[in-house]
This record gives structure tokens, sequence and C-alpha cells, in this order.
């Protein structure tokens, strides 16, 4: 049987990683891998697999950086720690959820990209990586949000190092987003944005390595995204601005209390280009 080879497999949640309780949703991911892995296995192959943002969690928070309670301090100082912790939880769990059906997934894809986050226990301090997780080579690579929401200020430890955004894989040049990074690229944020402000100028600094980088790939990895709009002003202006982005997508965690706003089918069509297929997780 001959396999057909695509761009982008994505693997969309209708529900979050973790229940109300904080505990992780293990036996459904494990259940949903499996039935991705009977869809595709020795059917379909895939460069980059991609989940949404947050779809790990550290157990715990690095004990060594408890007493510090400043995010410029950690985004300056500490950057790594939080990625080789972040490393650990990551490998633990793709190690324990494939398993036996190891040599499968290597079957199927090349990269999984991912959210892994975490928050200090007793203030507001919390930062969002990304994760790439080289499936033959077993090795990870991370990034992490550097556009913060208005109320995420002083709260989130930006990725400063812009550079950690930026692949070559598999012969393909790709640019990695973490959530709100798109945003760097949404007209009506920019407009609000000061001049000299830290948002005007991370944003320009950003989309002018994007234009010299000449990306062919995009992945964004969004926490959740319940409506078709949400990204499409960010997306447009992006397509617009590199021509040379033939495919792109946002990771999907389709869900928000009490419902979303928007149709499941529409939330996928909008945040999506090129060749991208589609699989419920969970």
């Amino acid at each position: 049987m001959e396999i057909e080879n695509h761009k982008i497999a994505r693997l969309i949640t209708k529900q979050l990683s973790y229940d109300k309780e904080g505990k992780f949703r293990y036996k459904e991911i494990e259940k949903g891998f499996d039935d991705f892995l009977s869809k595709t296995y020795q059917k379909m192959h895939f460069d980059f697999v991609i989940l949404p943002g947050g779809f790990l969690s550290f157990g715990a928070y690095p004990e060594e950086l408890l007493h510090i309670n400043s995010a410029q301090i950690l985004e300056q100082e500490h950057i790594d720690t939080f990625f080789d912790m972040a490393i650990q939880i990551s490998d633990q769990f793709f190690n324990d959820l494939f398993g036996k059906s190891l040599d499968k997934i290597k079957a199927v894809t090349d990269f999984i990209t991912y959210g892994i986050d975490t928050f200090h226990p007793e203030n507001k301090l919390h930062i969002e990586m990304v994760g790439i997780f080289d499936v033959k080579e077993n090795m990870y690579r991370m990034t992490g949000k550097f556009y913060p929401l208005e109320s995420q200020k002083h709260s989130l430890i930006k990725v400063l190092d812009l550079k950690t955004h930026f692949y070559q894989l598999n012969k393909q040049k790709v640019v990695v987003f973490g959530s709100h990074d798109l945003n760097a690229y949404n007209p009506r944020g920019q407009a609000k944005a000061l001049p000299g402000s830290y948002k005007k100028l991370i944003s320009g600094k950003f989309r002018n390595m994007c234009k010299q980088f000449k990306p062919d790939v995009v992945l964004q990895h969004p926490h959740t995204t319940d409506a078709p709009h949400i990204w499409s002003l960010g997306w447009k202006t992006l397509a617009k601005e590199l021509p040379s982005v033939k495919n792109f997508a946002s990771g999907i965690c389709y869900y928000k209390e009490p419902k979303p706003r928007g149709s499941l089918e529409e939330v996928l069509e909008k945040t999506k280009k090129g060749d991208v297929v589609d699989f419920i997780l969970m």
C-alpha cells in the first residue's frame, strides 16, 4: 500500500488536558493516540503533528526558583532551568505514552509540537513553553511565548531569545509560536501598542526576523480556540507579509465554558492553510 505523505496532522481536543481537580486525562489521551495510530500507521506520514498550547504542565514548579518573585529576573537568568525541566517532563510523558508503539509513531511522523506550562504555586508567575519532539532522534527543542496578554504583562515569564522560534526541520524552514505570539501580526493590537513599548519593539524585531528567514511552515500553539475569527487577523497579516509560508496551523483545544461560541468546523477552517489533516484526539 502506498503511503500518503502530508505536512501537518492536527490532533484536536474538545476538552482541557487536565480535569477540574487538576488531574491529567492520561487514559483519554492514550486512547486518542491509539486511535490516531490505527488510522495512520502504514497509511499516512506527516512531517509534523501539532497539539494545543498547555497540553502538558509541570507537576511542580522548579523548587530552586520559588523564592524569585520577578518575571524579569527569571526570564533573563533562569530560562534554561524551565527548559530542562520541561524536557524531563516531556520525555517521561512521551516514553510512557508510546511505549511499545514507538516504532509506529516513528513511521507516522517526524516531529510532534505541543505546549507545556508551569505556574508558581503562590503568585501569578508562569511560563508558557512549546516543545518540538524529534521522534526519530528522541530529542527535544524548546521555545516559549514572548508576546503577553495585557493581563500577563507582569506575570508571564517571557522567552526573550527569539532565535528559539526558528528551525530547519526536514529541509524546511519552520517558525513555532506560543499562543498569543501570533498577535505580533495582529494590526489591531499593534495599533494600540505605544511607540517604544515592549510589544511594539518585540513585534517589529520578530517580524523582521521572519522576513529574513522566509519560513515554509508556521505552527501556533494556543491554549483554547472556540470561535473561528480569534486568530484570523494575525494569520491574514502573516500570510500577506510572508508569502513563502505555504502551510500553517493552530493547535486546537476547542473548549469554553459554558459552551464554544462557534462551530468546530468553522474553527478548523479558519486556523489552517495548505496540507493540514485534522483528527480528534479526545
